[in-house]
């Protein structure tokens, strides 16, 4: 049963977490980077449109967030779900590695359909980390990368020069830099002027469920789980294990949320209700949630969105519900 006054307390609650709607609760956001660290990762697999929602989060123009990306502070990277998402610098290897193994072993059962052995698959990681440490920082762009395949024996037509690029990255220590013209650009992690956070095990777990319902709640396990793509038991641990995190019961459902939350006052929910926002494709108000979605995605605009085969358009959300496509 749906009930409209926890339904907008939901939508008004994920429009202040997500930093779309203001709230003195929330720690202010000001800068690109800011606004990566506290969302931990944004979709990306536009790019114009994954630039954009950071720069709407942080409340400066969009050049501002290609200058963190030209200075490193900010990159590219498959953190989840083997899908693009821009996210700090520092935390692109750990989230890699936690979110990559299911994604890696599906893509490893696909290489004897593209041709690839694992002798292969060994060759062209080793070339392509050779190169990209060679070029000690710089940008490799993806014309070069595939020549980089080609030269070691392996032909990156039909598919396997995207499928090696894909699975290589989501190793941890290959990422994507700022764009040269129409091409995506790589780079090896220990080059750049950031240092990688290191976290494992628990620790990583704690730092994935604390962030992710800072920025993303109210939200559930399932939620947690379809975002990162991790097993249900592991969602789980991390939600247990996430910091200043607390259960709010909303339309029947309990949710989690960061604690600043408590401090979120009616007139700051009223205030996100009553803006409406263009939020660009792929946008995480629409992608952070995986189970919980409908509650702001009804049925019959999805397609107009959102394609089950992955396409998006930027969208208009009035009253926290998504509305349709933009103009």
């Amino acid at each position: 049963m749906n009930h409209p006054a926890d339904l907008a307390e939901l939508r008004a609650r994920r429009l202040i977490a997500q930093a779309l709607a203001p709230s003195a609760a929330r720690e202010p956001i000001h800068t690109a980077v800011q606004a990566a660290r506290h969302m931990l990762a944004v979709q990306g697999q536009k790019y114009p449109a994954g630039i954009q929602a950071l720069a709407l989060r942080a409340g400066v123009d969009a050049a501002v967030v290609h200058a963190a990306v030209e200075k490193r502070e900010i990159t590219r990277a498959w953190p989840q779900r083997g899908t693009l998402h821009f996210m700090p610098t520092e935390d692109a290897t750990w989230l890699m590695r936690l979110g990559s193994p299911r994604v890696a072993r599906a893509q490893a059962q696909r290489r004897p359909q593209l041709g690839i052995s694992p002798e292969e698959f060994e060759t062209a990681r080793a070339a392509l980390h050779t190169r990209l440490r060679e070029l000690k920082g710089e940008p490799l762009p993806r014309p070069q990368a595939y020549e980089i395949f080609a030269a070691v024996g392996i032909d990156p037509g039909e598919g396997r020069g995207p499928h090696l690029i894909r699975a290589l990255g989501g190793e941890g220590e290959v990422v994507q830099g700022p764009k040269q013209g129409r091409d995506d650009t790589f780079l090896h992690i220990a080059d750049l002027p950031v240092q990688p956070r290191v976290l494992e095990g628990e620790a990583a777990l704690a730092e994935l469920g604390t962030r992710y319902f800072h920025a993303h709640g109210p939200a559930t396990i399932r939620d947690l789980a379809w975002w990162t793509g991790l097993k249900i038991a592991d969602a789980t641990r991390a939600a247990h294990l996430a910091r200043q995190v607390v259960e709010i019961e909303l339309n029947d459902t309990t949710y989690l949320m960061g604690s600043w939350q408590l401090e979120v006052n009616g007139a700051d929910m009223d205030q996100a209700l009553k803006t409406d926002y263009r939020l660009p494709a792929f946008d995480e108000y629409l992608l952070g949630y995986g189970s919980s979605r409908e509650e702001i995605l009804p049925a019959d605009i999805a397609p107009e969105v959102l394609t089950k085969n992955g396409i998006s358009w930027d969208f208009h959300v009035v009253a926290g519900v998504v509305t349709g496509r933009a103009g």
